[in-house]
């Protein structure tokens, strides 16, 4: 069976967990309800889910023991999503209305609202919709009880997710809502890169540590098997970002679900953008600088950006980067035992940092 049968599997068992979970059915309004379970019930790649249940595996535990820590994982990353959307002002995920846009829609057709005000009712919704999503994440682990997963491990699984998963995830998204703002000629690699692995890492590292306690029945993430994990995912948080960034250029909106170069008017500085500053000449970084938070962006001006990134050399740069960044977090694997979960592991790495999608 390939990886994509087994990640089929999963995803099959996380959204009927989903769905049977009595939690949503006591939110009010149904508006806010129905937005609680549109981003998880979409479905999308549940590769944390997976990365949860694949590290259980490893170990020697049995997956299905982690089916409630992985459907956290999930629900905790769409929360990520839903706020994410608002701040990069993004109307479409996974090839429909994003939270606060659908939201929006609703408050025009029923509650008649304005232009003004239906979009910060669905604002204002959408903010409301993540912060119960995020309570919904820890009520899984908490769950994990009836599956026979021990309270000190539960204990633990609460405190990464509120004491080291919030506050990292939370600092990371700040801090590139701050490098948004500031002159991006004067920001350094090293600081994207620092907040890339706050933002994107601290969730996959969570994600396998759940599997891995579970696994092992222990409150203890300072194990070498647990570190050997995180040092896995640490490496491939950084090559899925970067993938991320390269897509957010050079991907296709029907695949990717999410319209191309809203990095570019959100005036993000991503490693792929600051590579090529360093490697233009003065008209060709007036291109690109002159598409940083440019409101409506043409097709044309985002095919200029593309060719300037292209004949640089920076798009060839940031992909040899991915490439060696994968390979650094499969050396990580092999500190760990080699069964079928290890080479999943693997195979789902390679796929992560190829995808075009």
């Amino acid at each position: 069976m390939d990886i994509f049968s087994e990640i089929k599997i999963i995803s099959e068992k996380v959204t009927e967990a989903l769905k049977i979970d009595d939690y949503p059915a006591k939110i009010e309004p149904e508006e806010l309800r129905d937005a609680v379970l549109a981003y998880p019930l979409l479905g999308g790649k549940r590769f944390r889910p997976v990365l949860t249940m694949w590290s259980c595996g490893l170990l020697g535990g049995d997956p299905d023991k982690a089916i409630y820590a992985a459907c956290a994982s999930e629900v905790y990353h769409n929360w990520t999503l839903v706020h994410d959307d608002i701040i990069d002002c993004d109307d479409i995920r996974r090839g429909q209305p994003s939270a606060h846009k659908s939201l929006d829609t609703k408050g025009r057709e029923k509650l008649n609202l304005t232009s003004g005000k239906a979009r910060k009712f669905g604002n204002d919704m959408a903010i409301l919709t993540g912060d119960l999503q995020q309570s919904w994440a820890i009520n899984f682990l908490l769950k994990s009880s009836s599956l026979g997963v021990s309270a000190n491990v539960i204990n633990s699984m609460c405190r990464d997710m509120v004491e080291t998963l919030s506050t990292e995830l939370i600092s990371g998204e700040a801090i590139d809502v701050v490098l948004s703002y500031r002159d991006i000629r004067k920001i350094e690699y090293e600081e994207v890169e620092r907040m890339l692995h706050m933002k994107t890492a601290s969730l996959l590292n969570f994600s396998v540590t759940a599997g891995a306690k579970i696994a092992l029945n222990t409150d203890n993430k300072s194990v070498d098997e647990i570190q050997k994990l995180i040092e896995f995912t640490s490496s491939l948080g950084l090559a899925f970002q970067l993938r991320d960034d390269y897509l957010g250029i050079f991907g296709n909106i029907e695949k990717l679900g999410k319209p191309i170069g809203s990095d570019l008017v959100a005036a993000k500085p991503t490693l792929l953008v600051l590579e090529t500053l360093n490697r233009v000449n003065l008209d060709e970084k007036k291109i690109i600088l002159g598409a940083m938070g440019k409101e409506g962006i043409s097709e044309e001006e985002i095919e200029s950006v593309r060719k300037v990134m292209s004949d640089c050399g920076a798009k060839d740069i940031i992909l040899k980067n991915i490439d060696y960044t994968r390979k650094q977090a499969e050396v990580a694997l092999n500190a760990l035992p080699d069964n079928k979960y290890n080479k999943m592991l693997k195979e789902l790495s390679s796929f992560l940092t190829t995808r075009d999608k």
